[in-house]
């Protein structure tokens, strides 16, 4: 019994050392932007990739943008590993921190292209030839 209960309260230790390691709250751009006391910490930003913007450096892993939230935005710089879903108007999620001289600097960036993961409008004819044991007749 009493190893039980201390089983169950070293687990619940390491949850909660985790969570409180781990917890990263995601900002949108103007969220990020209005707090910057903070922002020397490292912070999760959400925004979308402003077309035209994306610069891609020589080195094939460095890259600079600006991100918005549609409202306000920042520009980004990120070395590592680029995601193929970059592109222009890409939902993104950059974990790092502000500069002092205004940028944000990532660590992570993490992409995605919306309209790669809708389904696609298929005519009715292309989905019923789809059917298992071909078109219904």
């Amino acid at each position: 019994m009493l190893l039980g209960v201390g089983v169950i309260a070293s687990m619940a230790l390491l949850l909660l050392i985790g969570v409180n390691q781990g917890g990263v709250y995601y900002f949108t751009v103007s969220e990020f932007l209005d707090h910057p006391s903070k922002a020397e910490d490292g912070f999760r930003v959400n925004g979308q990739v402003v077309p035209g913007t994306i610069e891609r450096l020589p080195s094939g892993m460095d890259v600079k943008f600006v991100m918005t939230d549609g409202a306000r935005s920042i520009p980004v710089a990120y070395h590592g590993i680029i995601p193929d879903t970059f592109v222009d108007e890409a939902a993104v999620v950059v974990e790092g921190r502000l500069t002092s001289e205004g940028t944000f600097t990532a660590h992570t960036l993490l992409a995605k292209c919306p309209s790669k993961y809708e389904a696609a409008e298929e005519a009715p004819e292309a989905l019923e030839a789809n059917l298992v044991g071909g078109p219904q007749t």
